[in-house]
């Protein structure tokens, strides 16, 4: 009797046949024969590919290829106008001056790169489709400004090059911390090492090739006016593909737009949205920062999260203010005309991805309601134990378990931006600070009282 064992990989192809006779050590193995284009394929590709990573990998990266190509070439124009401005051919030329130009636009570049991570680094992972198309578009306004140089005197020349340099290092966190945020998203199955491994020979791949058609173009075109027109036609070309390529992907975390787009479809009609459908509907440049409206349309305004300190004292001039607390939170929301701000001071004790997100759902279903409670006094309204249109903690359990089953990630705290801030409600006593505390004295063991 004989039987046959198979070795297959991740994605179910078989990778070797194995046929055992009846008799003692008769095993024959045969190999399956991969074509040269796919064992090619493959080796820019992660391993199990399509089963390890999520449906939209293949759409970015080919958008994301295209635009790379076409940087590539924008880039070795760029530099051309660089050299060219820094002396490179001009015998007239200071070589000092050429390296304080270059040492100064270093200078203030690695500066702008430390304060722009400390200012931005954590407000990039919830927004990653934002900041990689915006990395983008500080890279093309970086290098137009780097045709300038040749054109202009040494000062202002100066200021063009220190300027280009703080665009590319803004450029640099943005893309770097967006791609590490994207590549964790594509990464089913525990292989994000690998992914970005892939990912790099994808991108040394497309570099070459973008070098070589743009060591081609740059022998070809010297006139400056051709030059300028053909960096217009690549940028354009650069910005679109990336915009397809974040547009293609489909976040599972619910970021402040994602969050709110959900919400009102289920206030609107009971509707679950998929993360397909969201990605769809969502906008890369705006909408981002927790812009809320109400279901007429009639007002409109933003909401944040705060201090419990902010929450107290900001109180703009002409505005009405209505305070409540919730278990969870503090909110305030002022209003005047068809405009309103809405703040949250989270509370110490509330789930730290969860807790957040059921306050930017009564956030946004305050928002949708906002005309309705004008109408019988808003003040009334928010001092009623149950106002219109509230939604209790057991509809909000059910709303979230029917997310976590069309596919969303609920356990990602996306929706606060900075550092997430709790408030403590303490019985009167000072609480000491860390550093008040003496770490030497161990727990339990206290001073002797003097009389």
């Amino acid at each position: 009797m004989s039987r046959t064992f198979y070795d297959i990989d991740p994605a179910g192809e078989v990778l070797c046949t194995y046929t055992e006779s009846g008799e003692r050590e008769a095993l024959t193995a045969e190999k399956t024969e991969v074509p040269l284009p796919k064992a090619v394929l493959y080796a820019f590709l992660p391993a199990g590919f399509p089963h390890s990573v999520t449906e939209d990998y293949l759409a970015y990266q080919t958008y994301d290829s295209l635009q790379a190509f076409a940087s590539s070439i924008t880039s070795l124009l760029a530099n051309r106008a660089v050299l060219e401005g820094l002396g490179v051919g001009d015998s007239s030329s200071s070589p000092t001056g050429a390296l304080i130009l270059k040492i100064t636009g270093d200078t203030i570049s690695r500066i702008a790169t430390i304060l722009f991570a400390h200012r931005m680094g954590r407000a990039i992972e919830p927004e990653c489709k934002f900041y990689r198309f915006l990395a983008d578009i500080f890279n093309d306004s970086a290098q137009f400004l780097d045709l300038l140089t040749p054109a202009l005197p040494y000062l202002p020349k100066l200021g063009v090059i220190v300027s280009a340099g703080v665009l590319r290092s803004l450029c640099g966190v943005a893309a770097n911390a967006s791609k590490a945020s994207l590549s964790a998203h594509f990464a089913l199955t525990g292989n994000l090492a690998e992914l970005n491994a892939k990912e790099a020979s994808q991108e040394t791949v497309v570099s070459l090739l973008g070098m070589l058609v743009g060591s081609l173009v740059v022998r070809l075109v010297e006139d400056k006016q051709l030059v300028w027109a053909l960096m217009v036609l690549l940028a354009g070309v650069h910005l679109a593909m990336n915009y397809r390529a974040v547009c293609s992907v489909r976040m599972r975390s619910l970021n402040r737009q994602r969050a709110t787009i959900v919400f009102r479809a289920w206030l609107d009609r009971g509707a679950v949205l998929t993360p397909a459908d969201v990605a769809r509907r969502e906008s890369i440049l705006w909408h981002s920062r927790g812009d809320l409206s109400s279901k007429s349309g009639d007002y409109r305004g933003f909401c944040d999260f705060c201090t419990y300190g902010d929450l107290r004292a900001w109180n703009p001039r002409g505005y009405h203010r209505y305070d409540f607390e919730t278990p969870a939170y503090f909110m305030g929301i002022w209003h005047r005309g068809g405009y309103f701000y809405m703040r949250i001071a989270m509370k110490e004790g509330c789930h730290e991805s969860r807790g957040p997100l059921a306050a930017w759902f009564d956030a946004v279903n305050h928002a949708y309601h906002f005309d309705s409670a004008l109408k019988d006094g808003l003040q009334s309204h928010y001092e009623n134990e149950m106002p219109l249109g509230y939604v209790s903690d057991e509809q909000k359990e059910t709303l979230f378990a029917a997310l976590t089953a069309a596919g969303w990630d609920l356990d990602i705290n996306a929706v606060e931006t900075r550092l997430p801030v709790r408030v403590r409600v303490g019985d009167g006593k000072k609480l000491l600070h860390v550093s008040e505390k003496d770490p030497l004295r161990p727990s339990g063991v206290h001073e002797p009282k003097h009389d």
